[in-house]
């Protein structure tokens, strides 16, 4: 009996199973005995002979290849292959889809920003304290002037509290204005309770909780009556800078440098003069 050898591979009768020999050569492949590069070549053949297009989703129907020789007449094998389960029992794994994280939200730190409101209170009531600290420098500057000792002489009385007004109401440019302006420099804040023009400034103020005096001294507002110094027939009125013995020195709006100008004098004190004092 005549037996023809063909070069190749020899398998068992029956049909090849493509899934069997890929187990077969993975096996092998671990085995220090084996030559790495023709088991690398054989498995790679095998994949992809049995892989699938890159679109597909079932199983993928292979025909086996035209044998050459006298039994190429013979009818093609076909063989179905599942297209995962092939591929993963030999180490294949899928890559996952990554999952997009959200961008994070942005939460407002109740805490810091009240923290942060109560720094901007402080700051505020720093500067109010640094501008009535400054205020009280300058009234301990004017009371250590020779001038003090007649401003704060038994003589002077003592000054009251009055009314106040929450703006300048005296008239823009004129000496009432001028004055008004001065007070709250030098004390925070501006008188009120009464109006009218310069002349009867000493009566009403006096009926608005101020003390009035004859008797000159700092920080007051001297009242001119009509024809005093030169004052019009509605009086004057000038901010007391400086006393010296009978000597007063204003500071006036309206008068030598004209409205809306200040300008500095210095007068003795005569009868038509009268001083409303600051507290």
């Amino acid at each position: 009996m005549n037996t023809t050898r063909r070069p190749g591979r020899h398998r068992p009768p029956g049909k090849p199973n493509p899934i069997a020999e890929l187990a077969v050569l993975a096996r092998e492949s671990a085995q220090p005995a084996m030559k790495g590069a023709a088991i690398l070549a054989a498995t790679g053949g095998l994949v992809s002979t049995l892989a699938p297009p890159a679109a597909a989703e079932s199983n993928v129907t292979a025909s086996a290849p035209a044998a050459t020789g006298p039994k190429s007449a013979e009818r093609p094998t076909t063989v179905v292959v599942p297209a995962r389960p092939a591929l993963t029992s030999i180490g294949f794994t899928p890559t996952k889809p990554v999952k997009q994280v959200p961008p994070a939200k942005v939460i407002t730190d109740v805490h810091l920003e009240k923290e942060r409101q109560a720094a901007r209170d402080t700051a505020e009531l720093e500067r109010e304290a640094q501008q009535r600290a400054s205020r009280d420098r300058e009234r301990r500057s004017l009371s250590s002037t020779p001038s003090a000792t007649v401003a704060t002489a038994p003589s002077a009385p003592s000054a009251a509290v009055g009314g106040r007004s929450a703006y300048n109401w005296g008239s823009a440019g004129q000496c009432t204005w001028g004055v008004l302006n001065k007070w709250y420099q030098s004390e925070g804040y501006y008188p009120g309770g009464w109006t009218g023009n310069a002349l009867v400034w000493a009566e009403r103020a006096a009926g608005a909780g101020y003390t009035v005096s004859g008797t000159p001294r700092t920080r007051s507002i001297l009242v001119l009556q009509p024809g005093v110094y030169g004052s019009s027939s509605a009086g004057h009125l000038g901010w007391v800078t400086a006393v010296n013995g009978d000597q007063v020195t204003i500071i006036e709006m309206n008068a030598l440098a004209g409205p809306f100008n200040y300008n500095t004098r210095t007068l003795t004190d005569i009868s038509g003069m009268k001083y409303i004092y600051a507290p």
